[in-house]
């Protein structure tokens, strides 16, 4: 049986603040790096890293004009997502 996937947008893909956010959510979630490439395609340049949670596998994208989004198991990327927003508010 498959589980529900789920792509959640975070953000601009140039929010830095963000983007530490999210490196300090999965630190803290024992992320495992997996895989990481980067490109450009005309005008768009996109970075990929994927994460081990678990047993589970996280993508993290960032790409021209879409922004910041991870994707996954959704109850994964969900709690992510919140801790994420949570880690944001505590740092204004």
């Amino acid at each position: 049986m498959s589980k529900e996937q789920k792509t959640i947008n975070l953000g601009d893909e140039f929010d830095d603040a963000l983007r530490e956010m999210l490196r300090i959510v999965l630190l803290k979630n024992q992320a495992v790096g997996v895989d990481k490439l980067w490109g450009v395609g005309g005008s768009q340049e996109i970075e990929v890293l994927q994460v081990r949670l678990g047993d589970e596998l996280v993508t993290i994208e960032s790409e021209t004009y879409i922004g910041l989004t991870i994707s996954g198991e959704k109850s994964l990327v969900e709690k992510i997502a919140k801790e994420v927003n949570i880690e944001r508010g505590s740092s204004h």
